[in-house]
């Protein structure tokens, strides 16, 4: 009977052991599995922190704007927050890698700017002189480190150049494109034939979106002036009505550079005058498309009096030729039939520039080709309204000015001459 019990009583000892065992298995087996757990999401943490700091491209230009004969704007947008500089150099035939290159940050009260789209301001350069240049982003993380480096390439390539202006430069020559709404392909075929070696600069006379909605919207045009020209070409961008419309409609000067952060600015090349108006909306402000979120009577009537001031300038009045821009022209064929934006512009703008020497307005809007002659006390100046399926090249001196258009066959469908006064 004992031999029985202590038998028992052993067994017992050995499952109790066994089930302890077991138990302790289960706890480590389980230990295991939080801390592989753990493991893969430390990693892909990790892995996702990695990618936000690290990878980064040039999505965006670079493109050049406000080219003078000492400085120039350069713009772009990189995938990621970044920080963003510009290297550039004097030409002298050198490699790019030969020694380092005097570099220019985007940068604001003394803090490099983070974010997508950058502008760099390149001062202090030397007049008829040309530049190599290069542009990089760094990718910035949330907590503020510094990451990877997006760049224009130069290795076994040209890097890209610019060539600052001669303000004695007594002929200049330039496109101008108006109504693209988004069709890159479009401006591809207007672009194809321009004697670029001629050309001095390009500009989008508005509406060269539907509406701005947001990046893709924006770049859908300027990609392919991009691809063609403005890496080396200035490009300038006059704001029509489709430009205030939208969830990037606030954001245009993030993309874009305009003097003093105003839609409405001047630039010369060579000895001509630009003025460059911002017309603004078509309709009322009250119209209900705007959804009470317009103002662009008062926004016209302070510009009326900068554009006083404007002509007022010795820079104005020392300019051989003067050429104003503007997307909404103040007349048209159809007398009567004027919407809300036309009369603004006529009645704010016009009696200014009357009073003075404009030897040509160029605008768009219509959709349609025409050229209004000039009409003592209406318009002193000849209006050209370039259409949507056209491109003008305006080649100005003091003999006058020559505007030849182009259709998207590179036909040349008209060929104007406006003497100068």
């Amino acid at each position: 009977m004992m031999r029985w019990a202590a038998l028992f009583l052993w067994s017992g000892l050995v499952i109790n052991s066994k089930n302890k065992c077991l138990k302790k298995q289960r706890m480590i087996k389980k230990q295991n599995r939080k801390s592989s757990l753990l493991h893969i999401i430390v990693v892909l943490v990790c892995a996702v922190k990695f990618t936000y700091g690290q990878d980064i491209a040039i999505t965006h230009g670079p493109f050049i704007q406000y080219l003078t004969d000492n400085s120039v704007v350069v713009n772009w947008s990189a995938s990621v927050d970044c920080v963003s500089w510009v290297e550039y150099y004097e030409e002298d035939g050198s490699n790019f890698y030969q020694k380092e290159r005097l570099k220019v940050f985007s940068a604001t009260g003394g803090l490099k700017n983070i974010g997508k789209p950058h502008s760099v301001t390149i001062n202090g350069l030397k007049p008829r002189t040309k530049y190599a240049y290069r542009i990089y982003s760094q990718a910035v993380t949330e907590e503020g480190d510094l990451g990877k480096i997006a760049a224009t390439r130069v290795y076994k390539k040209q890097p890209l150049y610019f060539t600052t202006l001669d303000r004695e430069k007594e002929q200049t020559s330039c496109v101008v494109l108006s109504d693209m709404h988004e069709n890159g392909p479009k401006v591809g075929l207007l672009l194809n034939n321009v004697e670029w070696n001629k050309t001095d600069f390009v500009l989008l006379n508005g509406d060269f979106v539907n509406n701005a909605t947001g990046e893709e919207a924006i770049y859908s045009v300027l990609d392919t002036c991009v691809a063609i020209f403005a890496k080396e070409k200035p490009l300038y961008i006059v704001r029509g009505n489709h430009e205030t419309r939208g969830a990037a409609a606030r954001e245009l000067d993030t993309y874009f550079h305009f003097p003093q952060k105003e839609y409405y600015y001047t630039f010369s090349s060579g000895t001509t005058f630009f003025i460059v108006l911002d017309s603004g909306e078509d309709k009322p402000d009250s119209d209900m498309e705007y959804s009470g979120m317009a103002d662009f009577d008062l926004y016209r009537s302070n510009q009326a009096q900068w554009l006083s001031e404007v002509v007022a300038s010795d820079a104005f009045k020392n300019a051989k030729q003067k050429i104003v821009f503007m997307h909404i022209p103040p007349f048209s064929k159809k007398e009567g039939n004027e919407w809300h934006g036309d009369l603004e512009v006529r009645k704010k703008f016009m009696p200014i520039l009357n009073k003075v020497d404009i030897d040509l307005m160029v605008c768009g809007h219509k959709h349609s080709y025409s050229v209004i002659p000039r009409s003592q006390g209406r318009n002193n100046f000849p209006i050209m309204v370039v259409d949507h399926e056209s491109r003008v090249d305006l080649l100005i001196d003091k003999s006058g000015i020559s505007a030849k258009r182009f259709d998207m066959d590179s036909k040349l469908v008209s060929d104007l001459f406006f003497g100068s006064k």
